[in-house]
């Protein structure tokens, strides 16, 4: 794993998405996912377990 980076798994219903993407842009994605669909039952979970061949974060400027 490279340093900084971060796994983040975003969980709703059925859809389960997995990306990788810098500590702080993951857990901001993370904080803003949460605070954003808090009515809706919206798992995400930042951690370490970046595997090879995990995709970027998709539009990961927009959240620079």
């Amino acid at each position: 794993m490279r340093p900084n980076v971060r796994h983040i798994h975003i969980e709703l219903g059925a859809l389960r998405l997995d990306f990788q993407a810098g500590a702080e842009q993951a857990q901001s994605v993370a904080d803003e996912l949460a605070a954003s669909f808090s009515e809706l039952d919206l798992s995400v979970v930042v951690d370490d377990d970046v595997q090879p061949g995990l995709p970027f974060l998709p539009c990961s400027g927009l959240w620079d």
